[in-house]
């Protein structure tokens, strides 16, 4: 049994971050232009207000659209297949694999497995960060796979 899927949960288009976005980029604009046409000083602290406020606006507009910003820092994700589990909780969390021609036995108490490895050291993977569906189906995997491995399992 293989289980695959990915924690960063793609983003519903929406109509009205587009705008917004949009919205902020054109007064923005007519901010600057305006600032020109006066023959005003633009300040380092104007050009700070802009910057912060134009990538807010083109922030609304990539997620408005349905891309994850977070996607382009990183992934995370759940892959358990016969080879090995992994799992990244966050794109600045470290990713775990575990090999399963190295686990001698598994536990599970309380959203957390206890994998020992065949040198005795106890592996934890926390699984309380995930939603309740979620957990069953990767506790699933895992002891579904433990079992045609032979692994022994208590829970």
């Amino acid at each position: 049994m293989e289980f695959k899927r990915d924690l960063l949960k793609k983003e519903k288009k929406s109509i009205f971050r587009i705008v917004l976005g949009i919205l902020l980029l054109v007064i923005l604009g007519m901010w600057i232009i305006n600032r020109i046409l006066d023959n005003q000083i633009i300040r380092p602290l104007d050009w700070l207000f802009f910057g912060i406020i134009a990538l807010n606006g083109i922030v609304h507009i990539i997620e408005g659209s349905g891309f994850s910003i977070a996607k382009l820092f990183g992934n995370a994700f759940v892959s358990i297949d016969d080879k090995l589990i992994s799992i990244k909780l966050g794109i600045i969390d470290k990713e775990q694999n575990i090999y399963w021609n190295s686990i001698k036995k598994i536990d599970y108490n309380l959203n957390k497995f206890k994998i020992q490895n065949i040198d005795d050291v106890i592996i934890t993977l926390d699984l309380s960060k995930f939603d309740y569906a979620l957990k069953n189906e990767i506790k699933e995997s895992i002891i579904s796979i433990a079992k045609n491995k032979n692994i022994q399992t208590d829970n």
